[in-house]
């Protein structure tokens, strides 16, 4: 069955040809992996799909990253995805609404210019509610510049949605625990609003709270001289555990550049790893454990044919797109300048 998805989909690509890019998260299944024009993390697919000349970009990831590349997509651009219920949690914990009243009571108690940066695992209103106001978007890959950005000018931040991204990349910058407030979802605050430097809503991604620093220490018990890598999602005793921390895109490389022989625990999405191990059979790879994104999952290889065929139909007017994303436009423009602001940070532009 597979076999015969992967012929049909290869075939219509041939059809097709420059008309489309296939874009695929690292946390896409293998077969979805090796069928794509582009893989990486949100930043990389955020810039090449910003990038791409093709009239169909199809999104194999979640919805927030299809939405983004909507965003930042010509008019003569269509953006697609597979299926519609690769949606993500963490992205659904904040809304601008929400955002907007946090803001506000940051802004009167600390008396200080407010930079809002939202993580891109979020939706386009968020985007939007940053842009309005001056902030960016951040990936894990570039937040600690983000965020130097906006502290070199003086400016306090509002960091959403990921608490755990937040507190990491605080500490990377020898922010002091005074210097840092918890924005709770109920929209309280645990901390001193008025010395703060930085606040971070308690947000979280479910695939990276599953880590424990129990799963570090029976890996170190099995393996001397095991290292581990693990995603800044990860909690922050998790990650002040581990040897290394980073994007998706960093631990790839600095696993595939790891020392022939040597042994990695690697806490991040399931399948990633498992193709990370396929990848480097001259290391050993193993799972901190197996944390899958079901969201991630929703992607089928049918799903992805199902696509391709609508875009054939679409373009001779037989039917419409399986499944096009459009930006709002009521917040497109504000939603541009966050994810622009952020690739222009990050490129020292």
């Amino acid at each position: 069955m597979n076999d015969d998805l992967i012929y049909k989909i290869k075939e219509k690509k041939e059809i097709l040809k420059d008309k489309i890019t296939i874009l695929a998260h690292h946390y896409q299944n293998i077969e979805i992996v090796k069928l794509s024009d582009v893989i990486g993390d949100s930043y990389k697919l955020a810039v090449e799909g910003s990038r791409s000349k093709s009239e169909f970009i199809v999104f194999c990831g979640v919805k927030f990253m299809a939405e983004g590349a909507a965003i930042l997509a010509k008019d003569t651009q269509k953006i697609v995805i597979p299926d519609m219920k690769a949606g993500c949690p963490m992205a659904e914990m904040i809304d601008a609404i929400r955002a907007k009243e946090v803001y506000e009571r940051i802004r009167e108690g600390c008396n200080k210019e407010v930079a809002p940066v939202v993580y891109v695992n979020s939706y386009g209103d968020m985007k939007n509610f940053c842009g309005e106001r001056g902030g960016a978007t951040c990936t894990s890959s570039n937040a600690k510049k983000i965020l130097e950005y906006y502290f070199n000018q003086g400016k306090r931040v509002f960091f959403s949605p990921d608490y755990n991204l937040g507190i990491n990349t605080a500490k990377s910058l020898n922010l002091k625990k005074e210097e840092i407030v918890k924005v709770k979802r109920n929209l309280s605050f645990e901390g001193n609003i008025k010395n703060a430097r930085l606040f971070i809503w308690d947000g979280f991604c479910i695939v990276h709270k599953l880590f424990t620093t129990s799963d570090i220490i029976k890996l170190r018990e099995a393996y001397k001289d095991i290292k581990i890598i693990v995603h800044p999602e990860c909690d922050e005793e998790v990650v002040s555990m581990s040897d290394l921390s980073g994007s998706t895109e960093k631990i790839w490389n600095s696993v595939k550049d790891g020392k022939p022989g040597s042994i990695w625990g690697v806490g991040t999405e399931f399948n990633f790893v498992k193709r990370l191990a396929g990848e480097c059979q001259d290391k050993k790879i193993i799972p901190l454990r197996a944390s899958s994104c079901s969201n991630m999952e929703e992607i089928s290889l049918s799903d992805l044919a199902m696509s391709l065929n609508s875009i054939s139909d679409y373009l001779e007017g037989k039917g419409e797109l399986k499944f096009e994303i459009k930006a709002s436009e009521t917040f497109k423009e504000h939603a541009r300048k966050s994810l622009e602001k952020m690739i222009e940070i990050s490129e020292g532009k």
